[in-house]
């Protein structure tokens, strides 16, 4: 935590597979599902405390790689995970962990050091303004344009 009325916590950022993240993607990866899943931050019910956090509001993740605001889920007290941070694979984890594959063709998707802090009154980039913002408009008739 730091002083001066911020509240913010050092964690580990891990990333990867959620149920909830696979079938929205079966669904459709552009659907309200996947993207409500993957644009999700899961930490610890005592970590939220401290935060000043509850389920669903803002918070800004930041890692040696990106920054971003996503929306906080507060897991129940019998998964507790003190200091850890879960967020689903998706393009908003991929702008929190190194593009280096170390030649494996897999980028490190765990044990990311990482800050999470209240983020009120901002929101988590929909799908289409994140693909804009990061990666830029893809060709007239590609699949980000055709909606």
């Amino acid at each position: 935590m730091e002083g001066k009325g911020r509240r913010r916590l050092d964690v580990v950022l891990i990333t990867g597979r959620s149920i909830y993240q696979g079938t929205g993607k079966e669904k459709g990866k552009l659907g309200p599902d996947y993207e409500d899943e993957v644009s999700s931050c899961y930490l610890d019910r005592e970590d939220a405390r401290k935060l000043g956090v509850r389920d669903g509001d803002p918070v800004r993740v930041s890692t040696d790689f990106g920054s971003l605001v996503l929306r906080a889920k507060v897991l129940p007290e019998e998964r507790r995970q003190p200091g850890v941070i879960f967020v689903p694979y998706g393009p908003w984890a991929s702008q929190l962990v190194s593009p280096e594959t170390h030649s494996t063709g897999m980028p490190s998707l765990k044990a990311i050091r990482a800050t999470i802090e209240p983020a009120p009154g901002e929101r988590p980039l929909s799908l289409m303004e994140l693909l804009d913002k990061y990666y830029g408009r893809f060709k007239e008739g590609g699949a980000i344009l055709a909606q």
